[in-house]
């Protein structure tokens, strides 16, 4: 089945956004610290990367016994360490990547498994339900304990492929204390949908969030206008769309295209509260 762009890579820019556009300045007679909200960015980042990860391998597995791995050539199928089995009784779907650190074409070391029960009609079609779990998964040697729902909504009035994630947990075990995450998201696929290849994929991502960091700070994620994602894009971050986080009645907006083109270029602004945007460069 058609299978979500691989999003880790936008994700994980928002620690460095932190630190390259915040300096400390007054308000309300306070100290404005960015590392605290460095911090609260990259723990979100940390667990968002890795659940895109896990809806893409999913979702690109499906149960129709084709089982794919990276000597094919889109880029965003599973490494050669990772053992992928279909029980079609139990239907279920595990991800094995061994005991040791296995190297994924992400750049990232998992091990452990990645367990999905298929419930509904067969993956791909419209009532289809991926039920995720892990086992002694670790990614870059910290562990990661989710549960998670994929709904396969089917195509929509639009034409769109729809599928909804329900994240009810998603908890990080780092030395430095535990990140807790949930989230509601929707993945729209625009065009690409009948076709095996990446490159035509056009995908948009809503929803909302919240969760803890490993220092026990809360904090709350939502999409302010749908995240456009383009298979076609080397860069593999937004063309479009403006994402905000929310920590200790602080935001911070972060716009993919800032001069409304959706361009292919790497460049965001970034907006720290009421104070002046700032073009970067991810």
């Amino acid at each position: 089945m058609r299978k979500p762009s691989r999003l880790a890579v936008w994700s994980g820019i928002i620690a460095a956004i932190f630190l390259g556009s915040c300096r400390k300045k007054e308000r309300f007679g306070e100290r404005f610290d960015p590392a605290v909200y460095q911090e609260v960015a990259a723990d979100n980042a940390r667990v968002t990367g890795e659940q895109n990860y896990l809806t893409d391998a999913v979702d690109n597995q499906g149960e129709v016994g084709s089982l794919r791995r990276e000597a094919q050539s889109d880029s965003t199928f599973l490494p050669r360490c990772a053992n992928v089995t279909y029980d079609s009784q139990r239907r279920r779907l595990v991800i094995d990547f061994g005991p040791t650190n296995c190297l994924c074409r992400d750049g990232v070391y998992r091990r452990g498994k990645v367990i999905v029960d298929f419930s509904g009609t067969t993956w791909g079609e419209a009532g289809a339900r991926a039920y995720i779990t892990t086992d002694n998964y670790f990614v870059n040697d910290n562990q990661h304990i989710v549960e998670k729902v994929l709904f396969h909504e089917g195509i929509n009035a639009n034409g769109e492929r729809v599928i909804r994630d329900t994240v009810r947990l998603h908890r990080v075990v780092t030395p430095d204390g535990t990140i807790e995450w949930r989230a509601e998201r929707t993945y729209r696929q625009t065009a690409g949908q009948n076709t095996w290849q990446r490159w035509d994929d056009i995908w948009l991502i809503e929803g909302n969030g919240r969760g803890t960091t490993r220092r026990g700070r809360p904090f709350t994620t939502q999409t302010l206008q749908a995240l456009k994602v383009v298979g076609s894009c080397i860069f593999r971050v937004p063309v479009r769309g403006i994402w905000q986080v929310s920590t200790d009645n602080r935001t911070v907006r972060v716009n993919f295209d800032p001069y409304g083109n959706e361009a292919c270029d790497r460049v965001a602004s970034v907006q720290v509260d009421d104070r002046p945007a700032v073009n970067v460069t991810l």
